[in-house]
């Protein structure tokens, strides 16, 4: 710690402290803006789609599905695509509000009186501002019989921002109170992928049809960030402050083949019931070449705001380590580990579905929080079904969904969009939507290829 004087606006010094540390997060979470596992089909039905993916939706899900009896002859994805951005906090509405058609003065900057800064502050819960952000790929992922092969990009990012951090530019400092920053975290993780599923039937007692399964997938790490610590401590003195931070960023940009392995099982009961569990990176690790850390540290004890001459040095008060650069040798993220037990009932053209997701760890991919799921398809008009579901719990808390099909012949274009909050129109505090184009054929026993009823 140094003592002494600073010669600089406290409003600005200070704003170079938080500045500091939103830019080791922001650096963190910029590079990826990825996730993962983003079907059309089940996105629409909640993300309750465990015990029915099936074909070249099945290595995603469970590949034990592969080895069901109504497990499509063939099928293939030529592309599916999932991109979705959500917070925990703030709405459509309230962005327009304050930031598209909020007061301006003449100079076009945004004006806040004290009661729009509390109405912010209110909708950012105690432990944080939370946001995610996913992206994933699929191309040429192909089932046939048993086996599938799954070609595409998987990646996810989360971004937690301590409320202290968003309480001191908004509403200002309040002498003699310590504000601690300690809520604080950004991880990142992109990664490429080739999938080889099998799916295979197994006599048991307990059920009419039982089938275990597994994918062993080759992993190539595209980028990976981390914040190992941002934390810090602010107090306002009468005639001064003191200010106590640290933080350390890892990245790499140099993924090295890594492995990773998928178990599950899955049963039908008689003609209605199905019910199918999977477990995510049982096995799972992302080697990286080489990374990089930026490692800082702000510290000033007793700093005060009122000028001093121009003799007086600033470093004489202020210990400032920022952006100090440390080679670390190679190393391996571990890939979160995923239980998701799935119920699906069939009556009709009527489709029920249940999930219940577990992580094991809070990150780019998982939350460990529980997730649960529910959805619906409908199929009164057989080349169009529609969907719809709920989700609550996981990475994003309550969402609601909807979602359709186009499915004539043998061709399949599915279409789903979930929300966080209730799908209605500036009431969203994030969208995921899914778009798939592919084929999916089934072969009856007379060996003459036909389009699959579901």
């Amino acid at each position: 710690m140094r003592n002494g004087t600073i010669s600089k606006d406290r409003h600005e010094f200070e704003g170079l402290i938080l500045y500091k540390i939103i830019l080791v997060i922001v650096m963190t979470v910029f590079p990826t803006c990825l996730f993962a596992q983003i079907t059309a089909r089940g996105l629409g039905m909640g993300g309750a789609y465990t015990a029915l993916a099936r074909g070249a939706h099945a290595p995603a899900w469970n590949p034990a599905n592969l080895g069901l009896p109504d497990n499509p002859h063939f099928s293939m994805t030529f592309v599916s695509v999932g991109v979705g951005v959500w917070n925990n906090a703030f709405t459509k509405s309230m962005y327009d509000q304050y930031f598209v058609n909020g007061e301006k003065d003449e100079d076009g900057n945004i004006i806040w009186d004290q009661d729009d800064i509390e109405d912010i502050l209110n909708h950012i819960p105690d432990d944080g501002l939370r946001m995610h952000s996913d992206v994933s790929v699929r191309t040429f992922t192909f089932s046939t019989g048993q086996w599938a092969v799954s070609l595409g990009a998987d990646a996810g990012s989360l971004l937690r921002m301590d409320k202290a951090l968003l309480r001191l530019p908004l509403e200002g400092n309040t002498l003699n109170e310590t504000y601690h920053l300690r809520d604080t975290r950004a991880i990142g993780l992109g990664v490429g992928m080739l999938g080889f599923s099998w799916g295979q039937p197994v006599t048991v007692s307990f059920a009419d049809i039982f089938s275990v399964g597994g994918t062993v997938r080759i992993l190539y790490g595209g980028v990976y960030g981390e914040t190992e610590r941002a934390e810090g401590s602010f107090i306002t003195r009468e005639y001064g402050f003191d200010v106590d931070a640290d933080y350390e960023l890892a990245y790499s940009f140099e993924g090295k083949v890594g492995f990773g392995l998928d178990v599950g099982a899955a049963a039908q009961f008689g003609e209605r019931w199905t019910v199918s569990l999977g477990l995510a990176n049982v096995l799972g690790t992302v080697p990286w070449s080489n990374s990089d850390k930026e490692v800082g540290y702000v510290r000033g004890d007793t700093l005060a705001v009122l000028d001093i001459s121009e003799d007086d040095d600033e470093d004489d008060v202020l210990d400032d380590s920022t952006w100090t650069l440390e080679d670390l040798p190679g190393f391996s993220s571990r890939m979160p580990v995923v239980i998701r037990l799935g119920v699906a009932y069939r009556e009709g053209p009527i489709l029920l579905t249940a999930d219940y997701t577990q992580g094991f760890k809070d990150g780019a991919f998982t939350s460990s929080t529980p997730m649960v799921a529910v959805g619906t398809e409908g199929r009164w008009v057989p080349w169009l079904p529609l969907r719809m579901g709920v989700v609550i719990g996981g990475r994003m808390g309550l969402g609601t969904s909807i979602g359709f099909g186009i499915r004539p012949g043998g061709f399949v274009m599915d279409f789903g969009v979930m929300t966080r909050g209730l799908i209605v129109p500036g009431n969203s505090k994030g969208y995921i939507f899914g778009l798939e184009f592919g084929m999916e054929l089934n072969k009856p026993e007379s060996g003459v290829l036909r389009v699959k009823d579901f």
